[in-house]
């Protein structure tokens, strides 16, 4: 007799030949097992150091609400606490404006980025200017400029950290955040606020913009960026506001294009909402740390003591990169122009 294991029996065979087919009608139901198919490729992580790095000097932030009867006067101020830096703490920081967009009154809807400043060493003031969508937008700078003047004139004189203003002050801005910096920064000497050194323009958009800007100072730097899926406003803010910052020479001054890749997952999606935080539409990732926050922290310091320019502007491959995925494959770099660039094939931006 021959041993069953060996498969010579016919019927020995048979029952192996149902067993083989039962195994492979089940396995074709379950599919392929974990780590049989490549698991996507992961978006970069946030940088360790540098402009948009995690290296934080301090490890919280502090936050102060002034109201007044009028609301669209109201404003949030933030500075920087929990001093992790060694030595002693800075009782100064750089002042930044933090100008919202449209009815995002709330700093909630920027509270990443607004964090990120923050513990970076900024202290970071954030009108409010809108209350309703009936705030008309004529006013939107007006109120923002009482609320900056009120916020440095009435600032704590037992706060840890006070703005220093004496090399000026950044303003960043999203969506119609974009005209009231630019209109803020076209009247500062009017207002006796302190000089725009940079503005960081995401997202703009392209209404009540002042007839002229020639009061930007030709030293302020700015960067005005585009989101290629950005059906909001699209280009035309930064289209707007490009034509009336002529004066402003080209390297202080850059038309960038910022491009979705959908390389891994999740995607990176640039839209409308990239600056957003604390809603379903938005998500922090690489668009955030390796570009917004990159080129807003190193606007701030070029335009205050001429460090991390080459991160700023100019077209760098330091400005550009934003990063790679965790296969090696970069992530579809930033692109930079310092003239009104043609609109990318394919671009799905507003004005394209």
């Amino acid at each position: 007799m021959e041993n069953p294991l060996r498969g010579t029996n016919p019927k020995t065979a048979a029952i192996r030949g149902s067993i083989l087919v039962l195994i492979t009608a089940v396995a074709m139901l379950v599919g392929p097992t974990p780590g049989a198919l490549a698991a996507a490729p992961t978006p970069p992580p946030q940088p360790a150091s540098g402009p948009g790095g995690a290296d934080y000097r301090w490890s919280a932030t502090t936050v102060r609400s002034v109201t007044f009867t009028d609301h669209t006067k109201d404003y949030w101020v933030f500075g920087p606490s929990g001093w992790q830096g060694g030595g002693t703490a800075p009782s100064a920081a750089p002042l930044v404006a933090f100008l919202h967009g449209w009815t995002a009154d709330d700093p909630k809807y920027y509270q990443d980025w607004i964090d990120h400043l923050t513990r970076k060493g900024n202290v970071v003031v954030f009108p409010r200017f809108q209350t309703s969508a009936l705030t008309p937008p004529k006013e939107f700078a007006a109120n923002a400029i009482y609320s900056i003047k009120d916020a440095l004139a009435r600032f704590p004189a037992d706060a840890p950290v006070k703005p220093d203003t004496s090399g000026g002050m950044t303003l960043v801005a999203h969506s119609y955040g974009g005209p009231t910096a630019a209109n803020i920064a076209a009247r500062w000497s009017a207002e006796a606020l302190p000089r725009p050194s940079s503005i960081m323009f995401a997202m703009p958009y392209d209404r009540s913009i002042d007839a002229s800007l020639a009061g930007i100072p030709s030293t302020t730097r700015i960067d005005c960026v585009v989101a290629d899926e950005d059906t909001t406003v699209g280009r035309t803010g930064c289209d707007a506001i490009w034509d009336l910052t002529g004066h402003v020479p080209a390297s202080n001054r850059n038309y960038l294009w910022m491009f979705s890749d959908a390389h891994g997952s999740p995607a990176l999606t640039a839209d409308h909402r990239v600056p957003s935080s604390n809603n379903s539409a938005s998500v922090l990732d690489a668009l955030d740390w390796n570009g917004l926050w990159k080129l807003g922290d190193a606007l701030r310091d070029c335009g205050l003591s001429g460090t991390y320019c080459d991160y700023a502007l100019g077209g760098t491959a330091r400005q550009t990169s934003l990063g790679t995925w965790s296969d090696g494959v970069p992530v579809r770099p930033l692109a930079v122009s310092t003239t009104k660039p043609a609109c990318p094939a394919g671009s799905g931006a507003k004005g394209c």
